[in-house]
């Protein structure tokens, strides 16, 4: 065999392997760019809240949501804070606690905790059923109505009509109750004297 074919067969090899290393080296890079692409997307912390139950459908923007989400929103955290047992009081407020600005979490924090001792000390059970709903879309405010039922120590006491109003307010693309208050049955949406 001739010296000049080898080294023709040697050289067009070693152009083969040249050329897979580059194709080799380009596929890694991908391979790279598309691994950290992948991991920053999944290193971001993304929480999603929404009532447990949805109803009816509702839209979120940037910066607003629609009548509806305000609404099956105010309704579950009400919720939270009135239909408890001295089972699972502790663990609505953890919950409750959660749609809560850090700034005043604290505050609500104590209320909490004053009403999970006051609770566990009476053996109260406490249930609110929804009558009706009001919305101050402008304010972000809304008035829930409706029969609260207590059991203190087994005994149950007479349904009372009440109104509690949840202001919001929206802060790092999330929905915060900023405050939740009891209010007139008459008027929910009056300024307080």
């Amino acid at each position: 065999m001739d010296k000049n074919s080898y080294l023709g067969q040697l050289e067009h090899e070693q152009r083969k392997n040249r050329d897979l290393r580059w194709m080799l080296g380009g596929a890694m890079l991908v391979i790279l760019v598309m691994a950290s692409t992948i991991r920053a997307q999944t290193g971001e912390t993304k929480t999603a809240f929404v009532p447990p139950e949805i109803t009816r459908p509702f839209w979120i923007s940037s910066e607003d949501a629609s009548q509806s989400y305000y609404e099956d929103l105010a309704q579950f955290i009400n919720g939270l804070s009135l239909n408890v047992t001295p089972e699972t009081v502790k663990r609505a407020c953890q919950q409750y606690l959660t749609y809560v600005l850090d700034k005043d979490r604290d505050a609500y924090k104590k209320k909490c905790d004053l009403q999970e001792a006051r609770v566990k000390r009476d053996g109260s059970t406490s249930m609110f059923s929804v009558k009706e709903i009001n919305t101050d879309m402008k304010n972000r405010r809304v008035a829930i109505g409706g029969d609260l039922v207590t059991i203190i120590a087994g005994k149950p006491f007479p349904p009372r009509r009440q109104t509690y109003v949840i202001d919001f307010v929206h802060s790092g693309g999330r929905f915060y109750i900023t405050n939740h208050h009891e209010a007139d049955n008459a008027d929910p949406f009056a300024e307080k004297k």
